[in-house]
């Protein structure tokens, strides 16, 4: 017996046949051609390098060098000054009242099991003006130091408190001026020492704090709380800037 289709089932049939046939020349891709898709062009990639010890504390992640970066003020009291113009003390120039001066350092750090010693240098200014004397009088000074510092950094997974102790080479500018007169003097090279207590501020905002670590090198932010006290240098017929005990406070930060 001969079977009839009508034309729509006809075309219906011819309709699957070709959707068939599409389909198995889809899935027999060869092999050269499935490799075409996965192929990159290496102009096309990115590498990133990534530390992968940011997030962990600084005892563990932190390297054999690095760098510290600082803002200081300084509360300076020469009070054995004695003025070049006329012979008159600091206390009966100034009563005795601090300098503020104001310092900005960068040392170069290197790490070790103990903790790091840092060797740096640091410029600063300020001056002091009063007239209780009967005649207008300022005292200004430009400081340069030349420092090594041991810092106590490595005791804890991470320097909440950190002391250290430095000693300092200084050389200093002073001009002396009175309302008719003035004088400048560059004493010859002193020492003085120092010593100080790193509070760290990373603990404040912790995310903050990682990401300075990932974006910028920032190690540790720190509030630096100091003593120091300058020697005598020169004779007698320079001018002595010997001190007590000063202290000064700063902002310190590490790369």
């Amino acid at each position: 017996m001969k079977l009839h289709l009508s034309p729509i089932i006809q075309i219906k049939a011819l309709v699957s046949l070709v959707l068939m046939l599409m389909t198995s020349v889809a899935m027999a891709a060869t092999p050269e051609e499935e490799g075409l898709v996965e192929v990159y062009s290496p102009d096309s990639l990115v590498e990133l390098h990534v530390r992968q010890d940011n997030l962990a504390d600084y005892k563990t992640r932190r390297e054999r060098h690095g760098i510290y970066f600082g803002l200081e003020y300084e509360n300076y009291v020469p009070s054995s000054f004695v003025s070049i113009n006329d012979g008159k003390t600091y206390q009966e120039l100034f009563n005795g009242e601090a300098i503020p001066i104001f310092n900005l350092a960068m040392d170069y750090k290197y790490n070790f099991v103990l903790g790091s010693l840092a060797l740096g240098a640091s410029a600063g200014m300020g001056s002091i003006e009063d007239d209780r004397s009967g005649d207008k009088r300022t005292l200004e000074i430009t400081k340069y130091m030349a420092t090594l510092k041991f810092t106590l950094d490595n005791l804890m997974k991470e320097p909440y408190v950190a002391p250290y102790v430095g000693m300092s080479m200084y050389q200093m500018s002073i001009t002396d001026k009175s309302t008719t007169n003035s004088v400048s003097e560059s004493p010859p090279m002193g020492y003085a020492y120092t010593f100080g207590l790193l509070l760290q501020l990373d603990w404040l905002d912790y995310d903050v704090a990682k990401n300075a670590t990932f974006n910028y090198g920032l190690e540790n932010t720190f509030i630096d709380v100091f003593m120091t006290q300058y020697l005598a240098s020169g004779g007698d017929a320079d001018a002595n800037m010997e001190t007590d005990p000063n202290w000064g406070v700063g902002l310190r930060m590490e790369f």
